[in-house]
Formats: C-alpha cells, structure tokens, sequence
C-alpha cells in the first residue's frame, strides 16, 4: 500500500479513493470484531427459537430459515449497536486523521481545542451530535425495513 495521502475527488478520483482506503481499513477494524461478535451470539439466539424449528418443520431450505429469519431477526439489536457507534466513530476519526496527517473534522477539532477556539468546538460538538441524531432516525427507520412487526400502522 502506498503512504496515504489526500488528494481531492475531483483531481483523481481513483487516487482520492486509495488515499482514503487504508485510514477506512484501520477505522472499521475498530468496530468489525464486536460487530461479528453479536452477529454470532444473536444468531445463535434467533437460531434456537420456535418459529424458526417451526419453518424447518415446513421444509423450507435452510439458506432461507437462515437469511429470511434468522438473520433478520437477529440485525435488529445489531443495527441499534451501529447506531450507538457512530459517536465513536467520529471520536476515532479524529485519532486517525491525526495518525494519517489528514486535514478533516478531528484536526480542526484538535486544533480549535489546544487553541481554546469555542466557536469552533461549539460547531463540532453541534454537527457531531447531529449525526448521531440523524443516525439514530435512520436506525428506528431500518427497525420497520428489517422487522415487520415495528412498523406503524
């Protein structure tokens, strides 16, 4: 892998996406190993259940009982868990920006907090948590996507 190195999309989009491909890498491992994690516990849950002994019982193919209900049943808290990550994620991208020398929201946060700048920390506190209200509106809105009975009606 080259040194990463930000160049703008609309200089070279192929070089845009290759400076960004190792600081997403390093900021996904973060999160990927508890994301598994759940994913086996809750399907392993799900997977004991009644109405999935039940859709075996009917002879439906096992990729289906596990897809369709298994899994689907088992995203739900998954989902939730990704919603209540965003914070920390944003709080691990102002660790990588500054790893990878990137000039983005955590090096400006960075510097406006070792150079007391309150207006600037108030709008990164503000956007910051705009996201993690908007992301939490998007999970309770997959709630009703991923399992039918959430839906209003």
């Amino acid at each position: 892998m080259p040194i990463p190195a930000f160049t703008p999309l609309t200089d070279n989009p192929v070089m845009w996406a290759q400076g960004l491909l190792l600081p997403a890498v390093t900021l996904a491992m973060i999160f990927a190993a508890s994301y598994v994690r759940l994913t086996r516990a809750y399907m392993l849950e799900t997977m004991s259940e009644d109405y999935i002994r039940t859709a075996r019982a009917k002879g439906v193919k096992e990729s289906v009982v596990i897809r369709k209900h298994g899994l689907r049943a088992a995203l739900t808290p998954i989902v939730t868990a990704a919603g209540m990550d965003l914070g920390g994620l944003l709080g691990g991208a102002v660790i990588t920006e500054q790893v990878f020398s990137f000039r983005g929201l955590g090096y400006t946060a960075v510097r406006a907090i070792t150079e007391t700048d309150l207006p600037v920390i108030v709008g990164i506190v503000i956007m910051a948590s705009s996201f993690v209200v908007i992301a939490n509106l998007v999970v309770d809105v997959l709630y009703g996507v991923i399992d039918p009975r959430v839906r209003l009606t």
